[in-house]
C-alpha cells in the first residue's frame, strides 16, 4: 500500500513539473513574440522617420474651412475622406508664361499630371486685346527632389522642416511683333533660357510661399526677374476644393528694356513715342482656383486670375496707348494624374 501511495505521489509531482514547464515555455514564447513585435514596430518607425527626412518637399496646407483630401495607400484612385479627417492636402502651384494661373491640388503620390483646356487671355503682356487659346499643363515630380511645371524646373538640393532650396531653370516665352498691331516695328523677342535659384516653405500649415530669382543667359531679354508666390487652401468640402494665390514680380533693367522700352529706332519704325523703362516691380496679382475630383485621378480645375502692371511699366506707350495695365485670364483644365514612383 505504501508503495502505491509513493507511486501516486511521484506521478502527481511529475505531472506538476510538466505543467510548470509547459507554463514557463508558453510565457517565454509569449514574451518572445511581444519582443519581436516591438522590434518590428521600432524598425517601421525608424524607416518612417527616414522617409520623412527625405520628403523635403511635401508642402501640405490645411484649409480654412471644410475637410481634407486623403490619399489612399492601396489604390491609384484618389479618395475623399470625411469632413473631420485630420490629414492636410498637398498643394502644388502651376505656372504659365509670366504669371501663376492655376493651383493644382494633387495627391501626395502623384508624380505626373497632364492637362489641357481653353483659356481667354491677353495676346501679349500689357495688351487689351484678348484671344482664346489652348492651354496645356504639365506637372512632374521625381522623388521629392525634382519638380517640373510650366514655370520651369526646380531641383531641391537642400531641405529640412518643410523648407527647400536649390537651383531653378526656365525657358521664358517669346514675343513676336506680328502678334498685335501695337507691336509692329518693335522687333521680335526670342525665347530666353533663364537660370537661378528658388526657396520655398510653408507657414503655420496654411500658407505655401515660394521665391524664385532667375536671369536670362541665352538670347531673349538677358535680364533678371524675381518672382514671389503665395498660396492658401481656402475651402474643402467633399470632392471640391478652392484656393487663393497671390504673386508679385520684380524685373531688372535688361528685362525692362527688352519688353517695355521704345528706342529711337523702334519709335521711327512703329510710330510710338520714345520711352526708357527701368527696373522695378512689374506686376502684382492673384487668382481664385477650383478643384473638382472626378474620380480615378481625373480632375476639373477652373480658375480666374487678375494681374495689374504697375510702376513705370504701365507708362510705356506699348501699354498706355494701345494696351491696358489690367490683365485677366479665365479658363479651366481637365487633368489626369499618374503615379510613376510609389513610396516604399
Amino acid at each position: 500500500m505504501r508503495k502505491i501511495k509513493r507511486l501516486r505521489l511521484t506521478l502527481m509531482m511529475g505531472m506538476a513539473l510538466c505543467v510548470c514547464a509547459q507554463g514557463g515555455s508558453a510565457a517565454a514564447y509569449q514574451t518572445s513574440q511581444e519582443e519581436a513585435q516591438k522590434d518590428s514596430q521600432d524598425q517601421e518607425e525608424r524607416r518612417q522617420r527616414d522617409r520623412d527626412r527625405q520628403n523635403i518637399d511635401e508642402p501640405t496646407l490645411r484649409p480654412f474651412f471644410g475637410g481634407r483630401i486623403r490619399q489612399d495607400d492601396d489604390a491609384n484612385d484618389q479618395t475623399v475622406d470625411e469632413i473631420n479627417d485630420e490629414r492636410p492636402t498637398q498643394v502644388v502651384p502651376l505656372k504659365s508664361g509670366f504669371t501663376s494661373i492655376l493651383t493644382l491640388l494633387t495627391p501626395e503620390k502623384t508624380d505626373l499630371s497632364l492637362g489641357v483646356g481653353p483659356v481667354l487671355r491677353p495676346d501679349y503682356l500689357g495688351s487689351d486685346d484678348y484671344e482664346v487659346g489652348v492651354d496645356p499643363q504639365v506637372f512632374f515630380k521625381l522623388r521629392n527632389f525634382v519638380f517640373f511645371d510650366d514655370d520651369g524646373a526646380d531641383l531641391a538640393l537642400f531641405g529640412f522642416s518643410g523648407f527647400r532650396l536649390g537651383p531653378s531653370i526656365r525657358i521664358a516665352g517669346d514675343r513676336d511683333e506680328d502678334e498685335n498691331i501695337a507691336l509692329t516695328g518693335l522687333g521680335n523677342i526670342s525665347e530666353t533660357f533663364e537660370f537661378g535659384g528658388f526657396a520655398a516653405t510653408t507657414l503655420v500649415n496654411r500658407y505655401s510661399i515660394k521665391f524664385k530669382v532667375r536671369k536670362g543667359i541665352s538670347s531673349g531679354h538677358r535680364g533678371l526677374i524675381v518672382d514671389a508666390f503665395g498660396t492658401a487652401l481656402l475651402f474643402k468640402y467633399g470632392p471640391f476644393s478652392t484656393s487663393v494665390s497671390a504673386q508679385a514680380s520684380w524685373v531688372g533693367n535688361n528685362y525692362a528694356n527688352a519688353f517695355f522700352t521704345v528706342t529711337p529706332e523702334q519709335s521711327v519704325n512703329s510710330g510710338l513715342s520714345q520711352f526708357q523703362s527701368r527696373s522695378g516691380f512689374r506686376n502684382i496679382g492673384g487668382s481664385l482656383n477650383g478643384y473638382l475630383n472626378l474620380g480615378q485621378r481625373w480632375s476639373l480645375n477652373p480658375y480666374i486670375q487678375y494681374d495689374r502692371i504697375i510702376g513705370n511699366f504701365r507708362n510705356t506707350p506699348i501699354i498706355a496707348d494701345f494696351g491696358s495695365p489690367d490683365q485677366v485670364r479665365v479658363g479651366f483644365h481637365i487633368i489626369r494624374q499618374f503615379r510613376l514612383f510609389e513610396k516604399k
